[in-house]
């Protein structure tokens, strides 16, 4: 994470997140996706990752 701070600092490249692989949550057990790629459970994902990005930056600062 400190790393990543640095990069940010220094206008570096960004390393990217990937919240695929999601779980079939809600409506996405009734749409058509490929597996792994659901709509819902890929935000949920998507949240998890920002929740713990940002739990981690208030530890560090």
């Amino acid at each position: 994470v400190e790393e990543e701070l640095r990069r940010e600092r220094d206008g570096g490249p960004r390393l990217p997140l990937r919240p695929d692989h999601g779980h079939q949550l809600l409506d996405d057990q009734h749409r058509k996706s490929n597996p792994g790629y659901s709509l819902i459970g890929r935000l949920k994902g998507l949240a998890e990752i920002r929740g713990v990005e940002l739990a981690m930056r208030q530890q560090l600062s």
